[in-house]
């Protein structure tokens, strides 16, 4: 798993570092992410799906960790709401994200 320089985090995590190692313990909290090896544009997983082995294999890039699906929809539409600000269309748009995950 990879994250994004400039990390989006909930106003509840207080400890970035401490709060990926509480893993599983974690509920309601949701990961947008970015894939280069499907389709979508962005996901939302919750925090203890992206933990499982079965999603270590798709190298997730993770944007934002919110509180509650309804805040990660949220901040996917913002992310596409912003680049399209800047950008004609969406093109360019996963290269940019996967490039600023590390």
């Amino acid at each position: 798993m990879r994250y994004y320089d400039d990390i989006i985090l909930d106003k509840s995590i207080k400890d970035f570092k401490g709060f990926v190692k509480r893993g599983f313990s974690v509920i309601d909290y949701y990961a947008v992410c970015i894939c280069e090896k499907n389709s979508n544009l962005l996901e939302i997983i919750s925090i203890n799906n992206i933990l499982k082995a079965c999603c270590k294999s798709y190298d997730y890039g993770v944007i934002g960790i919110v509180k509650s699906k309804t805040a990660a929809q949220e901040l996917t539409a913002k992310l596409i709401e912003d680049w399209m600000k800047e950008n004609d269309s969406l093109e360019g748009f996963k290269e940019y994200y996967n490039g600023k995950c590390r």
